[in-house]
């Protein structure tokens, strides 16, 4: 990149770099930058050529950033986010809502009637034309993270430890059941034969992360034989009908119903799970950032 100001063409190549980063390579950032894989490495080629040396390797094995690379992202995404400071900053003094919300979302919440993001999206957009929601769907460490990088401004996810400086606001709780499928040894039993100890002795899956908030492995006498991040994997791996797992009630309902699944003894083997609104109070608030934070706790009527 030149010695010269940075140019326009220079912050939209650094736009697109840092989304990719986020996204975790090219594949995963297409539908979100809402270019084409080619047009993507357009872009990462013009921007490396331009700063006279590689960000990252792609390719089989995977995407992975180089030192400089990371150096890059860091310095890049510091700008990035003055520059949309600066931008609602300004539309502050006119006295409108303007700028980008980026809010990372769990997966799987829109089976949960109790979420009422879709009110709080509606409500937020009706008040403020000229603001732009954008959600990020991951796996609650992964949105955690994010966070606390400032790579999104607020995040709904299962409780986590406390981390300096970042709030939570509880808006709802989620039941966890222990489930299995249909072909399962468990499947056809009686109530009364699924005893705690046949029940510790059968094979798990689990959440990729590990929370102590969250007793999910602890029902268990072994580790977990199968893992997945997502709960969408979580539910493939109990239709399998080889392994027991947790997923929220609601979430699971549809295959209960269709008796594909079972709730295994459900006094016995189910726990909360409360679901929050988290920000990172260390950062400035825009006053975006504030409208849709405050606009999702009205909507599930809690308060800070």
């Amino acid at each position: 990149m030149p010695s010269s100001p940075i140019a326009d063409v220079d912050i939209k190549l650094l736009r697109v770099f840092c989304t990719i980063v986020e996204c975790g390579g090219f594949a995963l950032a297409q539908a979100e930058l809402n270019l084409s894989r080619s047009t993507i490495s357009t872009h990462m080629s013009n921007l490396e050529t331009r700063l006279g040396f590689k960000l990252c390797s792609r390719g089989r094995a995977g995407f992975a950033l180089t030192a400089r690379g990371l150096a890059v992202y860091d310095a890049a995404r510091t700008m990035l986010s003055s520059i949309d400071e600066c931008h609602a900053q300004i539309g502050q003094l006119k006295e409108r809502i303007v700028g980008e919300v980026a809010i990372g979302v769990v997966d799987n919440l829109i089976t949960n009637t109790d979420c009422r993001l879709r009110d709080a999206i509606r409500i937020a957009i009706a008040a403020a034309e000229d603001l732009k929601i954008v959600l990020r769907i991951g796996p609650p460490d992964h949105i955690e993270e994010q966070l606390v990088r400032g790579q999104v401004h607020l995040a709904i996810t299962p409780q986590f430890q406390a981390r300096k400086g970042v709030s939570q606001v509880p808006l709802f709780v989620e039941k966890q059941r222990l489930i299995c499928g249909r072909g399962h040894p468990l499947f056809d039993l009686d109530e009364d034969e699924m005893t705690p100890e046949l029940i510790a002795e059968q094979g798990s899956v689990r959440r990729g992360f590990v929370s102590p908030l969250t007793p999910y492995s602890s029902s268990f006498n072994r580790p977990a034989l199968a893992v997945s991040h997502q709960m969408e994997g979580i539910a493939h791996f109990i239709l399998s009908g080889n392994y027991v797992g947790f997923l929220p009630e609601v979430y699971a309902r549809y295959w209960v119903e269709r008796q594909e699944m079972r709730i295994i003894r459900a006094d016995l083997f189910s726990f909360d799970v409360t679901i929050c609104v988290s920000r990172h109070e260390g950062l400035r608030h825009t006053l975006a950032a504030a409208h849709v934070y405050d606009t999702i706790l009205s909507v599930h009527k809690v308060s800070e």
